[in-house]
């Protein structure tokens, strides 16, 4: 009833001001028989009306409540509050969305098991590359006297870890920053179930969730220093060996020289002159 009698107010102040405008232009028409524009007073009063309309509306919007004694003051904190509310509303509604999407995610992981017999700088936070591309990192490590065993969470279940991959444990870089590459080999698998799926472990060509598989150590810093440091131990304790019987055979070979040595150097003097006469004689 507050509808219809809001629309027919609105109706009949519409008539009134188009009432009053046809008016005033049948007044300006009989004044003047010519086809002159409108002058400014005119349009004024058709924007006036124009701005006239909400005003209207927004005062029989509150006429009923100012009949049950709300003043506009009243009128404009509830309005304030309304306001509030909603946009609290609001804000529980998109978190409440957000907090739904990631659970969502969260979901489609699903975690696996690496073992290493070296930790090799893995530790929580280390990246999980797929042919160069991070599809996870480790959660976890878990070691033990036996190995290491590092708990990888995959970020979709729709990344497959085949189990004839080559994983290694890599430190590349200028810092030497420890990750964790996976290969996959030929021939590449095609599973109809993914890892989260309860028929994928019968079916065993990928890697399930909380499944076991063996790493690799690739190229490691630390593995590069020691075998280099067994170099420089196994060259020191040869020279340390050899270097008195070296010195004494180089002693012995300059010894047997020395005769050789002399007769060269008195071949010398003898074959100077002549070389010397040589030249005298071709200058000539």
């Amino acid at each position: 009833m507050y509808l219809m009698g809001l629309q027919t107010s609105c109706l009949v102040f519409w008539q009134d001001n188009k009432r009053n405008l046809l008016g005033v232009r049948a007044l300006s028409a009989d004044t003047g028989r010519s086809q002159q524009p409108p002058s400014s007073s005119e349009k004024m009063n058709a924007l006036a009306v124009i701005l006239e309309v909400p005003r209207y509306i927004w005062r029989q919007t509150l006429k009923p409540l100012s009949d049950f004694g709300f003043g506009r003051r009243s009128i404009w904190e509830g309005g304030v509050g309304l306001f509030l509310v909603s946009g609290a509303v609001l804000v529980a509604l998109s978190l409440a969305w957000l907090r739904g999407f990631l659970l969502r995610s969260k979901f489609r992981k699903y975690l696996a098991v690496l073992e290493f017999s070296q930790a090799s700088g893995i530790c929580t936070g280390t990246q999980v590359r797929i042919r160069g591309v991070t599809v996870g990192e480790v959660i976890r490590v878990n070691p033990s006297l036996k190995s290491i065993e590092a708990v990888v969470e995959v970020e979709d279940d729709k990344i497959f870890i085949p189990n004839n991959s080559l994983i290694e444990v890599n430190q590349s870089g200028l810092l030497m920053e420890t990750m964790i590459d996976i290969t996959p080999r030929d021939p590449i698998p095609t599973p109809s179930v993914g890892p989260l799926d309860a028929e994928c472990v019968k079916e065993g060509l990928i890697v399930c969730d909380r499944q076991k598989i063996k790493g690799h150590q690739g190229v490691s810093l630390d593995a590069l220093v020691g075998i280099f440091t067994r170099i420089g131990r196994e060259v020191e304790e040869i020279g340390v060996a050899k270097s008195y019987s070296l010195a004494e055979h180089a002693a012995s070979v300059i010894e047997e020289a020395k005769p050789l040595l002399t007769k060269i150097k008195a071949m010398t003097e003898d074959v100077h002159p002549l070389l010397s006469e040589g030249f005298v004689i071709v200058a000539c």
